[in-house]
């Protein structure tokens, strides 16, 4: 299984798209009018009227439409600017895309201190009781496909790609395919990315004992950004084994796309796809 993070207007998801949304899941056909009212941008729009002209009755669950399958994929991981006319398309930003397992891995390295990354068993255990916990914070929920807040929707009736469904209203919990954070929260993981990048180099260091990581200023330094390519490894991470280099570049991809979207006042999406699985190009 894969993931992939892009990043997006929050403001157009939450003014547009989730209203359309929460109408869609009880009738498709209210839903998809409510999308056209926001949407100026020709290639969505003209998408969304031909599923509009199929639509009789039902909701967005179970509409099996490859109109709509693109079109959601523009709405939800696509730049979205307000001009004029209304909302309209204007980038598709590459962001992140990986084997879902080193991402949830990578993604516990930077966010959770007591996380057991150099054994795979324990690591394992950690990973099960965290996620059987639903637990909403930080980038690794984002990963999960964990909502925070809990959406006025159940969005596993929006978008289905490898069948996680939760939504539990009288416990706030959402788990889906995909998953959203708006930019407030990501300029908060952005403000404290420098704090855990570096309790991690320093958790390493501390497993390592008295043997010193010639290379600890390059590897803070890349996960930071401040230094492009990641340093070839002698010491760090030595216990992780042959793929020791993978988890440095991992944790740096994932710092970088909290950094960039931080600094642009981005939110982020998640969408969990089949090994394989491409999402749709946005033309």
């Amino acid at each position: 299984m894969n993931v992939i993070i892009r990043p997006v207007n929050d403001r157009f998801l939450e003014e547009v798209a989730f209203p359309a949304f929460s109408l869609g899941v009880v009738d498709a056909g209210a839903g998809l009018a409510r999308l056209l009212q926001g949407v100026a941008d020709l290639r969505t729009r003209w998408l969304v009227e031909r599923v509009l002209e199929r639509t009789v009755g039902g909701s967005f669950f179970g509409l099996d439409d490859d109109d709509w399958l693109e079109a959601l994929h523009r709405v939800l991981f696509a730049e979205w600017q307000l001009v004029d006319e209304g909302w309209t398309l204007v980038a598709e930003h590459p962001g992140y895309a990986g084997n879902y397992g080193h991402a949830l891995h990578a993604a516990l390295m930077l966010q959770e201190p007591a996380y057991p990354y150099w054994d795979r068993a324990a690591a394992e255990t950690f990973q099960n009781d965290w996620l059987g916990r639903v637990i909403r914070s930080g980038l690794v929920a984002l990963v999960a496909g964990i909502w925070d807040p809990f959406p006025a929707f159940p969005p596993d009736q929006v978008l289905v790609t490898v069948g996680q469904s939760t939504y539990r209203p009288v416990d706030n919990a959402a788990v889906a395919d995909w998953s959203f954070r708006s930019s407030h929260a990501v300029s908060a993981w952005g403000r404290r990315l420098p704090e855990q990048v570096q309790a991690l180099a320093a958790r390493e260091q501390r497993r390592l004992g008295k043997v010193e990581i010639p290379e600890a200023h390059e590897l803070v330094g890349h996960w930071l950004g401040r230094i492009h390519d990641p340093p070839a490894l002698t010491v760090a991470f030595s216990g992780l084994g042959a793929d020791a280099q993978a988890w440095v570049r991992e944790v740096g991809q994932l710092a970088r796309q909290i950094r960039e979207a931080s600094q642009k006042g981005f939110g982020l999406t998640t969408l969990l796809t089949r090994e394989g699985g491409t999402m749709a190009p946005l033309e």
